[in-house]
C-alpha cells in the first residue's frame, strides 16, 4: 500500500527562482517528448519508446548547458510522464472509448519529481535515501537534487519507506508529497455495516435515516470568484496588476477545494471511525455520465461524488482496514424497502416521500433508497449484525 504525505516547504527567493526555471525547462522537456512521438508515427510510421528518449536524453544532456543544469531525475520522470499518457491513449482506442483522449500540448509544469534511490550500507543493508534531515526545530530540511536544503514543515511523522518526492506549486505556495510504499493492513472482520445513499439537496442519508447537509461549497465561493474574474477581464491581460488578479482567484478557488476536501475526509473518517462500522456500502454510480445533464452538472460537480468514493474505497478502508462495497444503483430509489415492490410510476427527483401502494409504507425516499443499497449487498436489515464475505454478497438479490 502507498500512502503519500503532505508538506508545505518554503525555498528562498533564489530558489524558488531556480525552482520556476526547472518547471519551464521541463514543459519544453515534456513538448518536446510528445512532439517527437507524434512526428515519428505520422511522417515515418515508428513507435518511440521511453528508453529511445532516454538515450535521446542522454545526448542532449552532453550537448547542451542548458540541459544539466536540470537534474537528470526531473527530466526522467517528465519522460516517464508522457510515455504513461500515450499509453493510456492506446489503451482508450484499443477499448473503443468515445473519448480517445490524445496526449495535449502543454503550456505549463506546475512539479517535479525524483525518485529515491537505494544504497548499500557498510553492513551491507541496502536502505533508500532519506530525503529529511531533521532540525529539532519548527522546519527540517528537505534535500532536493542540485538545490541543496529546503525548509519544510512536518506536522505529522513520515510512515513507511519513502519513494518518491515530488514539489508542487500551488496558488498557495510551494508542497512537498512524499510517496511511501506500507504494509497492507489486514482487513477487519465486516461485521457492521452501513449504507449512504448521496445526493445535491442533503449530501448523504444513511440508512439508519441520518442526514449528512450538503454544504455547496461552489456555490457558496461562486459569487467572489465572479467579482475575481471581473477585475481580471478589467486589467490589461499580461500586467503585473492582471496576475495579480489571477493569483487571487487560483487562491480562491484553491480555498475552496481545500474545504471540499476536508470535509470528505472527516466526513468518511466519521462513517467509519465515529459510528463504528466496519463495512460502508454506496452505489455505483457513473458520475462522468451523471454530470452531462446540464440541469444538474454544477451541484453534482460540487458535491465530487468521485471523490468521496474514492476516499471511501482506495484511502481510509486501504489504510485501516475496512471494507468498502458499491453495488448496482438500479432501482433503489424505485422499490420499497419494506415489501420489495417496485413502485409502478416512475418517481421524479421533485417527490421526496416514497408512498407504497401496495404495503403502504410511508418513508423518505433517500432514508429508502439507502435500506434497499444495504439489503442489495449482504440481505440484511437495518440494525441487524452480519457477516459475511463481501465478494460472496455481490450477488446476492434484493430481498421480496
Amino acid at each position: 500500500m502507498k500512502l503519500t504525505f503532505k508538506y508545505p516547504v518554503y525555498p528562498t527567493q533564489t530558489q524558488e527562482t531556480t525552482l520556476l526555471q526547472w518547471l519551464d525547462h521541463l514543459c519544453e522537456l515534456q513538448n518536446s517528448a510528445r512532439n517527437n512521438r507524434k512526428f515519428a508515427h505520422e511522417e515515418e510510421g515508428r513507435f518511440v519508446s521511453r528508453y529511445d528518449q532516454q538515450q535521446l536524453l542522454k545526448v542532449a544532456r552532453e550537448k547542451y548547458d542548458d540541459f544539466r543544469e536540470v537534474p537528470q531525475d526531473f527530466q526522467v520522470s517528465i519522460l516517464k510522464r508522457v510515455d504513461q499518457a500515450f499509453d493510456a491513449f492506446r489503451r482508450r482506442c484499443k477499448e473503443g472509448a468515445e473519448k480517445k483522449g490524445y496526449p495535449r500540448y502543454k503550456t505549463r509544469v506546475r512539479s517535479l519529481t525524483w525518485c529515491l534511490r537505494k544504497h548499500t550500507l557498510k553492513t551491507g543493508e541496502r536502505v533508500r535515501q532519506n530525503p529529511i534531515r531533521e532540525t529539532g526545530f519548527r522546519h527540517n530540511r528537505l534535500k532536493v537534487p542540485k538545490l541543496g536544503e529546503v525548509k519544510i514543515r512536518m506536522h505529522r511523522p513520515i510512515q513507511g519507506d519513502p519513494k518518491e518526492v515530488t514539489l508542487v506549486k500551488k496558488a498557495s505556495g510551494w508542497y512537498a508529497h512524499i510517496t511511501c510504499e506500507l504494509s497492507d493492513t489486514p482487513k477487519v472482520e465486516p461485521t457492521d455495516a452501513i449504507a449512504v445513499d448521496v445526493g445535491t439537496t442533503h449530501y448523504l442519508t444513511t440508512s439508519e435515516g441520518e442526514k449528512e447537509d450538503n454544504p455547496r461549497w461552489y456555490r457558496r465561493a461562486e459569487g467572489l470568484l465572479h467579482k475575481h474574474n471581473q477585475t481580471m477581464a478589467r486589467r490589461k491581460k499580461g500586467s503585473k496588476r492582471w496576475y495579480k488578479a489571477v493569483h487571487a482567484s487560483a487562491l480562491h478557488q484553491e480555498r475552496t477545494t481545500n474545504k471540499r476536501k476536508d470535509f470528505i475526509g472527516k466526513l468518511v473518517y466519521k462513517l467509519y471511525h465515529h459510528k463504528e462500522n466496519k463495512v460502508l456500502v454506496a452505489e455505483d454510480l457513473s458520475v462522468s455520465n451523471m454530470v452531462k445533464n446540464k440541469h444538474l452538472s454544477k451541484s453534482i460537480s460540487d458535491a465530487s461524488w468521485a471523490a468521496f468514493f474514492d476516499w471511501c474505497g482506495n484511502m481510509v478502508s486501504e489504510r485501516d482496514g475496512f471494507h468498502f462495497h458499491q453495488v448496482d444503483p438500479k432501482n433503489t430509489s424505485q422499490t420499497c424497502s419494506a415489501c420489495g415492490e417496485k413502485s409502478p410510476k416512475k418517481l421524479s427527483l421533485v417527490i421526496r416521500t416514497f408512498d407504497c401502494r401496495f404495503c403502504g409504507n410511508s418513508i423518505d425516499r433517500d432514508h429508502n433508497a439507502a435500506i434497499n443499497i444495504l439489503l442489495r449487498a449482504a440481505r440484511a436489515h437495518r440494525g441487524e449484525r452480519w457477516v459475511t464475505n463481501l465478494y460472496e454478497t455481490k450477488n446476492l438479490p434484493v430481498d421480496g
